[in-house]
């Protein structure tokens, strides 16, 4: 009988679980085989690229420098440069979105990823896992704290930022009753009174 994932994680020993094994590089989704009107490539480039997606490739030499845990995005522009972009497992369905808005585009891209780590249901991988959690900022909750301005809901980022705001409403109420002393110093105070 099949282990559920939860029972497999409760009793995952790592003295006896050996070395990680996230199995080989392969494709997920592949779009370099498909031209467009775009294109620019010379005959050469166009065919080394079809070449490379008939064989299931991602590249004629073994991707070695992909760290497991992540996925890369490979695309190739109209006229033919490669560009690549790294992404973590929890970040899948952003990956997919934007190789599908590169495929919209007519350029060529392709998801490539390890073979025991596919984190996309639609072609028989699981569930991407979820984002890491953000730690918590601490704040502090002693008397002696409290009594120095550290206070519950009070950083000191905060508390410097509240200073600031402060100082920039002193400052512009004092240019405006300047504005008006101003105003009014040269007669323009009856126009003012009158408008208002």
């Amino acid at each position: 009988m099949a282990q559920s994932l939860q029972d497999q994680l409760r009793t995952f020993d790592p003295a006896k679980a050996g070395t990680y094994n996230p199995g080989q590089v392969v494709i997920f989704f592949d779009h370099r085989g498909f031209k467009c009107e775009k294109d620019q490539m010379s005959r050469y480039q166009s065919y080394w690229l079809e070449t490379k997606y008939r064989l299931g490739w991602p590249s004629f030499w073994y991707t070695s420098d992909l760290e497991p845990g992540r996925l890369r995005l490979v695309w190739y522009t109209h006229a033919g440069n490669e560009g690549s972009r790294e992404f973590p497992l929890h970040l899948a369905y952003t990956v997919k979105d934007m190789y599908d808005h590169l495929a919209n585009e007519g350029f060529r891209p392709m998801i490539i990823g390890w073979s025991l780590e596919n984190p996309f249901p639609m072609i028989g991988g699981s569930e991407p896992p979820a984002p890491p959690k953000m730690p918590k900022v601490k704040r502090a909750t002693t008397w002696s704290n409290t009594s120095a301005g550290h206070g519950a809901g009070s950083t000191p980022h905060e508390r410097v930022l509240n200073i600031i705001q402060a100082e920039e409403e002193r400052e512009a109420k004092a240019r405006a009753d300047l504005v008006k002393a101003e105003m009014v110093r040269e007669g323009l105070g009856a126009d003012i009174k009158m408008a208002a």
